[in-house]
């Protein structure tokens, strides 16, 4: 337990380095948006998020839980990290390229709707396979506590999303496709430093699984565990997503390009409950109390929490300024969205707990009663959804969401002992 003992007494210039990191996407997210709004208009708007948001729901379902997978066999000690790593990316192969034959099926779909040639859809969304793999190699670091490897990921990938939109603008282009080829390629660069040798990660995390049990397990429980997470993992990014994926088939690009603003804003605050969702993983896998886990997230939900009441309830002064007037319609469903991002960020740390003590079926229940109130809501608005209604619905997703994972979290430990005993997944 010596790693748990020096996750919970780690100094707080690591929670507020991640914090700056995680920070930077959604900061210059924000400075990118008026950008991308004013140069683009809500139509071209639209059209950028039809072309980029798939790309989160389709990375959950190649990544199939994998990526968490691999965190808790490392953290927990019962692989050896080659072992997880390599077992990850053996494992999440055949899902990513189901995935993508589904993307390009799908794509024709879109193309129909929205004015987005067909194969600047399929050309995009060719990323979805390398999402699944860069997302099992964050695991790996995840699962070592390699939060420097990380945090320099996250933020070279800001810095360069915003750099290239900032200079595609600059030099006049206004075609949604290239802002997207510019905000992949920053992707592939960023992700490039995960494979880097990192000389600030202590050089006893790639031992952490040495021991006479880091093998013994095989791939069976590992395959275990990712399909019990993977109904979680797969349902928290369709929570997120898959309003905007429905949403073209129905409503214009510009209905699409005010909810992708009132989005970009109201997600802001959920970065710092990925920061503290992220540490909770790592911590509850190598078994540290619930009590330790609530006190290092407290500054993250903290923060959380402010900045999402900032950005709720500021939203009819800012909007108008910083995005133009063509998206004040924005502005109610900002309000919304920030309450539901609160609900949301409780989900997703008390999901981590519980998929850190090795159950990660009950974790999955978390997400998946969100997902279903999503479900409902658009199949019964079906053909009368706007941005308000989509930000209506992810209040009620996020809402049901939360109240589960308390429930969740109140479960009596017993059973998750009796069923760990059984080398079943709970």
């Amino acid at each position: 337990m010596r790693m748990a003992t020096e996750r919970r007494t780690a100094p707080t210039w690591v929670q507020f380095r991640g914090i700056i990191a995680y920070s930077l996407g959604p900061v210059l997210g924000l400075a990118s948006g008026p950008i991308l709004a004013r140069v683009m208009g809500p139509e071209g708007r639209g059209e950028f998020a039809t072309i980029m948001q798939p790309l989160t729901v389709a990375g959950a379902l190649a990544g199939l839980g994998v990526p968490a997978a691999t965190t808790y066999f490392i953290a927990s000690r019962r692989n050896s990290p080659t072992a997880a790593y390599r077992r990850g990316l053996c494992v999440v192969s055949v899902p990513s390229l189901a995935v993508f034959a589904f993307m390009v099926w799908y794509s024709g779909v879109v193309s129909e709707t929205q004015p987005i040639a067909r194969y600047i859809l399929v050309l995009a969304w060719t990323q979805v396979v390398a999402q699944a793999v860069v997302s099992v190699r964050r695991g790996y670091w995840q699962g070592l506590a390699g939060w420097a490897v990380l945090d320099r990921e996250r933020s070279v990938f800001a810095v360069l999303r915003f750099a290239a939109i900032a200079v595609l603008a600059l030099i006049g282009v206004s075609a949604a496709s290239l802002f997207a080829a510019g905000a992949l390629a920053a992707f592939v660069v960023a992700a490039a430093l995960l494979w880097s040798p990192v000389p600030n990660v202590p050089a006893r995390a790639p031992a952490r699984g040495a021991g006479p049990t880091s093998e013994s397990d095989g791939l069976r429980p590992f395959l275990l565990y990712s399909l019990a997470t993977s109904a979680g993992t797969i349902c928290i990014a369709a929570n997120s997503r898959l309003d905007q994926m429905l949403m073209p088939g129905q409503v214009s690009s510009r209905e699409i390009g005010l909810y992708a603003v009132a989005v970009t804003v109201a997600e802001v605050p959920l970065i710092l409950a990925t920061l503290a969702g992220r540490d909770a993983l790592q911590m509850s896998g190598a078994g540290a109390s619930a009590r330790d886990i609530a006190r290092h997230s407290a500054l993250h939900l903290g923060l959380m929490a402010g900045l999402a009441l900032l950005l709720g309830t500021c939203g009819a002064w800012y909007v108008p300024i910083v995005f133009g007037r063509g998206f004040e319609a924005a502005v109610p469903v900002v309000t919304v969205l920030s309450i539901a991002s609160v609900l949301n960020g409780v989900a997703v740390v008390i999901g981590a707990v519980i998929n850190g003590r090795g159950r990660p079926t009950l974790g999955s229940a978390i997400p998946i009663a969100g997902l279903l109130v999503t479900l409902v809501g658009f199949a019964s608005m079906w053909g009368h959804v706007d941005a308000w209604v989509s930000g209506l619905i992810g209040l009620a997703s996020q809402g049901v969401s939360a109240a589960v994972a308390l429930v969740v979290l109140a479960t009596p430990r017993r059973t998750r002992v009796r069923q760990k005993d059984k080398g079943v997944p709970a």
